[in-house]
């Protein structure tokens, strides 16, 4: 019988769904969980029937092969480290880290020990965003000209425990924080973009440390064009739209819809119809079921995942450089932020 992952999640928000994962998967084994808030833990610890650590030093004394970072981004670092110093493998929630300085110090790591680490950029996962890859990727709407995606998630009513989104010491910027999400789905479909310019305000979470809405407008190589919004106050529901324009058709998706929009340019004319049609795809948003699956199934071949530790810096170079253009009035290309 084939040895199981042992499985460890440390941060019990926003890593419930990967103790599921965990817990359901065939292969892998939910062998210990923590978070500080002591009653978060005991009800997971019910809910899953898994032992939890009595402190996050005994986290990091467990005998774990895969340990799952899912605690405030501000974390990330220090912890994914003593991980990685236990000859653990890191799954780490998004972003990697806050800078691209920041994101080094990991990578150093995982060169060092030569550990598997997986970034847990779960728009990758989602079903309309994979569908609308394939597309590109079959050539079906022609070369990309022009590709949008936008963030809007009202984190007023989100601060984080001990209000950690909007604390004046940790200056947690969404563009990087939330909008990275859009950011690396951009990346991921249309690869990486060389240079953006970017505007930024606050007009919503006005006692919040850092700007809450950005426009930032970027170059890929091949004079392909794009634009990502990001707003943390939005008043509106969340979503995640995406727009990919093709030079013989469009593709319309977001991971809240059951439906993708697709318009071809050869159906059109053919049936003189302006209309796109709609394929129904499966919501599920934050599918770290998957994640967890193909970070796991790699481990066992032996080889690192495409989610790793070079693609979480990536991503955060390019809201690196956009926050720095919002402050500077400048374009900044991404390939001196990333160096």
């Amino acid at each position: 019988m084939e040895k199981k992952i042992k499985v460890g999640i440390l941060g019990l928000r926003m890593g419930a769904q990967w103790a599921a994962g965990a817990k359901n998967l065939p292969g892998a084994e939910l062998s210990v969980i923590y978070d500080k808030d002591e009653k978060l833990k005991a009800e997971k610890a019910g809910v899953y029937n898994v032992t939890p650590a009595k402190s996050e030093d005994d986290f990091f004394e467990s005998d774990l092969d895969i340990a799952v970072i899912a605690t405030p981004d501000h974390l990330h670092v220090e912890q994914s480290i003593r991980a990685l110093d236990r000859r653990m493998h890191v799954a780490c929630e998004k972003p990697l880290a806050l800078t691209v300085k920041e994101c080094k110090k990991i990578i150093a790591k995982v060169e060092a020990l030569d550990r598997f680490f997986m970034i847990g950029q779960v728009c990758r996962h989602a079903p309309a965003f994979r569908l609308a890859k394939s597309i590109v990727e079959s050539g079906e709407i022609g070369e990309i000209s022009f590709i949008e995606s936008e963030y809007a998630h009202d984190y007023s009513r989100s601060p984080g425990r001990d209000n950690w989104r909007k604390a004046p010491e940790i200056k947690r910027e969404g563009l990087i924080g939330g909008g990275c999400h859009a950011l690396d789905l951009i990346r991921w479909i249309a690869g990486n973009p060389v240079e953006v310019f970017c505007y930024s305000n606050k007009k919503f979470l006005t006692d919040w440390p850092t700007n809450d809405t950005a426009v930032a407008i970027f170059k890929f190589p091949d004079k392909v064009i794009g634009k990502v919004f990001v707003s943390t106050g939005i008043k509106s529901k969340y979503t995640m739209r995406t727009v990919i324009y093709g030079t013989k058709g469009t593709v319309i998706c977001d991971n809240t819809s059951p439906e993708l929009q697709l318009y071809k340019t050869k159906y059109s004319e053919a049936s003189k119809s302006q209309d796109f049609c709609k394929i129904p795809v499966k919501v599920d948003n934050h599918n770290v079921t998957s994640e967890l699956e193909e970070f796991i199934e790699y481990i066992k071949r032996d080889e690192q995942c495409p989610t790793d530790v070079y693609e979480g810096t990536r991503t955060v170079a390019f809201g690196e450089a956009a926050l720095i253009s919002s402050q500077t009035g400048a374009p900044v290309k991404i390939g001196d932020i990333y160096q």
